[in-house]
């Protein structure tokens, strides 16, 4: 059993923990602000905000199941692969004058990737801006 007195201010609990917490009593019918105070007695100073327990409150009312952040829209972040490493390692041998600029209108990879791309995986101190 945890002994929360010997764990500081009653311990550091996790966002998701809280969240947890928030989607149980809100599913009991508990008031937000009523289960914020109790965060509060518990998390101290790493509670979630007011508005932060009010908001996720009134998702789980609404039927939101799970208590992860929904996916964010616009554009999924890639990691740089194999291929993208070896257009740029290819572009760079016929031409190893070529700026960022250059690299990347001809394969198609954004100027920031090529740029993270020469240094980070390919190694290249000094590049043409």
């Amino acid at each position: 059993m945890l002994d929360m007195a010997s764990a500081g201010t009653l311990g550091t609990v996790a966002v998701e923990y809280q969240r947890s917490y928030i989607k149980i009593e809100t599913l009991r019918g508990k008031n937000p602000t009523e289960f914020h105070s109790a965060l509060c007695e518990v998390c101290g100073e790493q509670t979630v905000d007011r508005s932060t327990v009010s908001g996720w409150a009134t998702r789980f009312c609404e039927g939101h199941v799970t208590i992860n952040d929904d996916q964010k829209p616009g554009r999924l972040k890639t990691s740089t692969d194999e291929q993208s490493v070896k257009l740029v390692a290819d572009f760079l041998a016929q031409d190893r004058r070529a700026t960022c600029k250059e690299i990347s209108q001809a394969t198609g990879i954004s100027p920031t990737s090529v740029f993270r791309i020469l240094t980070n995986y390919l190694q290249k101190r000094k590049i043409c801006a």
